[in-house]
């Protein structure tokens, strides 16, 4: 299912930190984080280990893609899954072919919504 997935000799904050310190030498940077597991435990009183979204974005290669395809936004930035699972420490990128068949009823339910509008 992931394109890429690594497991991590480190804690995940540090993980987190050497993550974005790379990222920023390729010209690329966090533009956005979310922690669905703070969300889940917010609104259903169920605790899950760590679980981090961080999007990640180069401003030159977004405007020469959108160059291409402008509508591409949806798929950048590129979200990068940064968790914990089962007390290991995990890295992963999945590619949009990987994801449909999982995604496509929650995608069928936003598409429904945008057609109402």
């Amino acid at each position: 299912m992931f394109r890429y997935r690594r497991k991590l000799d480190m804690g995940l904050k540090e993980a987190e930190e050497k993550f974005k310190a790379k990222l920023e030498e390729k010209g690329y940077k966090v533009v956005l984080e979310f922690t669905p597991s703070d969300v889940v435990k917010a609104k259903l009183g169920i605790e899950m280990e760590p679980y981090r979204i961080l999007y990640v974005c180069n401003p030159k290669k977004f405007y020469e893609m959108t160059s291409v395809e402008y509508e591409i936004g949806s798929f950048a930035p590129c979200p990068v899954l940064l968790y914990e699972k089962d007390g290991e420490v995990y890295i992963s990128i999945n590619t949009a072919e990987d994801v449909v068949e999982i995604i496509k009823d929650a995608l069928e339910d936003v598409r429904s919504v945008i057609e109402e509008l």
